[in-house]
């Protein structure tokens, strides 16, 4: 029989969609949040409440966890009150959460000790798309855990990709956030620099969408954010300069040089740095502004 009984550990965008999509698709859905106005939204769509993240444990077959950094999965994880203290031998933990993978890896081996099972499942896609139900998810796990969690995984999103053994998934995660943000740096320093030589905005954009040049963020990040001024709503700049932290630490541990993420990451610290690291990461279009000396938004 399918797992029908599922549990959230964190309830920010990601995870209020998340769960609102396994309500909507038939799963009984038990959650727990630090923030009561959090789990608000989900008692009201469907959802039981938890005191904690053990008592969500003994509730469910399958937890997910969706905390913001590596600090918070070990605690929600391995914690006094935590998934561990409250599982039953067979319980699969969905590590969910975009950390380092070596503490993915530590939290696993902890999982495994005491009788459980992990799957790492990093996400791809925006907070809309996982309200919407639409999001991707990069999967490390053992190929029977893989089916039991598969059906959950299609609830709450379109392409599922089975990576590989456990901490594949969020090995993916990092590879695909360092192309993703570093790509956006890149866009912006080309269109700083061709606004610098006397290029429109409208010209350069409609040569690189349809050159080898062409990415997302152009006809995305630049036309929603950069050229209207709008850094409100998305991905927060301090967390693309978080994930690119955990990309060069990982890339550190296996020798890997990675040139282009080092200055990358500069334009991010120098948003961070300047009080704006809660606006989406299209605001470092503002730092180059400043470095250059143009302006890449539309009057």
């Amino acid at each position: 029989m399918p797992a029908k009984r599922i549990g959230i550990i964190g309830l920010g965008l990601m995870g209020r969609g998340m769960g609102t999509n396994l309500l909507k698709k038939g799963f009984s859905l038990t959650v727990h949040d630090v923030d009561p106005a959090a789990v608000e939204v989900l008692r009201q769509r469907g959802a039981r409440v938890a005191a904690s993240a053990r008592a969500v444990a003994a509730d469910s077959e399958i937890v997910i966890t969706v905390v913001p950094d590596g600090p918070d999965v070990e605690a929600v994880v391995l914690g006094p009150e935590g998934v561990l203290a409250g599982a039953r031998p067979g319980t699969i933990l969905v590590e969910c959460s975009t950390i380092d993978p070596a503490v993915t890896q530590r939290v696993g081996k902890a999982v495994r000790a005491a009788g459980c099972r992990m799957v790492d499942a990093g996400m791809g896609r925006s907070s809309a798309e996982a309200e919407a139900g639409k999001l991707l998810f990069m999967v490390g796990a053992e190929p029977a855990d893989f089916e039991v969690v598969r059906p959950v995984l299609e609830a709450m999103g379109t392409d599922i990709f089975h990576c590989g053994g456990p901490g594949t998934g969020i090995s993916m995660k990092m590879v695909n956030n360092l192309l993703n943000i570093s790509l956006l740096a890149a866009d912006l320093e080309a269109l700083a620099l061709g606004t610098k030589a006397g290029l429109s905005m409208e010209v350069m954009l409609r040569v690189l969408t349809t050159t080898a040049a062409n990415n997302p963020h152009l006809k995305i990040t630049v036309q929603d954010q950069v050229l209207v001024g709008n850094f409100q709503p998305g991905f927060k700049a301090v967390m693309a300069q978080k994930d690119l932290g955990l990309a060069q630490n990982m890339a550190a541990r296996l020798g890997v040089p990675l040139f282009t993420l080092t200055q990358a990451r500069q334009l991010y610290s120098i948003a961070v740095a300047q009080g704006k690291g809660d606006l989406s990461m299209g605001v470092i279009a503002q730092v180059m502004e400043d470095i250059a000396g143009v302006r890449l938004a539309r009057p």
